[in-house]
């Protein structure tokens, strides 16, 4: 395997995407209320690190806990073949890097240890541009992502970890907001949760292909605790409660209409998710539900660059 693709596939950068759009939603609009042009880029570089930190510290703890080792053994070569056709090599995860000998556990710990020492350094001007408030927040933002699979907490295996994400990223857009423009706002707190319930929504999904995997392991997902006809339903009820939050942006401005193009995904989900007799009813989803989450993010930074756009017109 080529260098450039082997590091790709152990980093999972395009799984940086959601990450990296999410600070950008908070970023962006912070930038309509100050011009902290400077601070916003260093916020959305050091979210980029963090998100391949936490991709891949997710990978070294699944990889001890043999999680991902169990799903992929359970997957014959028809119905994996199949999927990769279904989902595009884009989307579609070979499996833990730990697992397929890309990595050595030291070797890992390195990259760890590398990434984190970035994220630091990139951390210090971002304390010294926004105050020391940066700090406790940096804290939270870590703790979400580091213990959705490190022991001794592993949210992920305790029923927590859907709500992790969904926490994560709503505090991942709310606080890149607050770091470049200090000031509460109920219109930002109503972004961050449409951008953290979109998340929330994939990585539901996500959990459904892995169901048998989860069992195995003995984690305590929403999947394993609702079965998978009630993760179903769940997934159902997010997906209304997610168009009842963007509709409520329209309250602050029209331009929030666009976020109601993801719709064309959302049916796509209930219908695949619907048909009982589909072998892949919880793969085909999956790439909607990536849609839906990275279209939401761009959407709304659409949104608010129409509205800046417009307030000079």
């Amino acid at each position: 395997m080529p260098i450039l693709r082997k590091a790709k596939t152990v980093l999972r950068i395009s799984y940086t995407l959601p990450f990296v759009l999410a600070s950008l939603t908070g970023v962006a609009f912070g930038l309509t209320k100050s011009d902290h042009l400077l601070l916003g880029i260093l916020i959305v570089s050091d979210v980029f690190v963090l998100s391949l930190f936490a991709n891949l510290s997710n990978d070294y703890f699944d990889h001890k806990s043999g999680a991902d080792k169990s799903r992929f053994s359970n997957d014959d070569p028809e119905f994996r073949e199949a999927a990769w056709k279904i989902m595009g090599n884009k989307v579609y995860w070979e499996g833990n890097s730990f697992d397929i000998g890309y990595l050595s556990e030291r070797t890992g710990k390195i990259i760890l240890a590398i990434l984190a020492a970035v994220a630091v350094g990139i951390g210090l001007p971002i304390i010294l541009l926004g105050g020391w408030i940066v700090i406790p927040l940096g804290l939270i933002a870590l703790f979400l992502s580091y213990f959705y699979t490190a022991p001794p907490l592993n949210l992920g295996a305790r029923g927590l970890g859907e709500l992790d994400v969904l926490a994560s990223f709503t505090c991942m857009s709310f606080f890149s907001y607050f770091i470049v423009h200090p000031v509460f706002d109920v219109e930002m707190l109503m972004i961050s949760l449409v951008v953290g319930i979109s998340v929330f929504m994939m990585r539901l999904v996500d959990e459904m292909t892995g169901y048998q995997a989860h069992v195995a392991a003995k984690e305590k997902d929403l999947c394993v605790l609702l079965g998978l006809e009630g993760a179903v339903r769940l997934e159902s009820y997010v997906l209304v409660a997610f168009y009842v939050v963007v509709g409520s942006l329209l309250l602050f401005d029209l331009t929030y209409l666009m976020l109601f193009l993801t719709l064309v995904s959302a049916f796509k989900i209930v219908k695949f998710l619907g048909d009982k007799q589909d072998r892949f009813r919880f793969v085909r989803p999956v790439f909607e539900t990536l849609k839906v989450a990275i279209g939401t993010e761009i959407l709304v930074i659409l949104a608010l660059s129409t509205q800046t756009v417009l307030t000079y017109l």
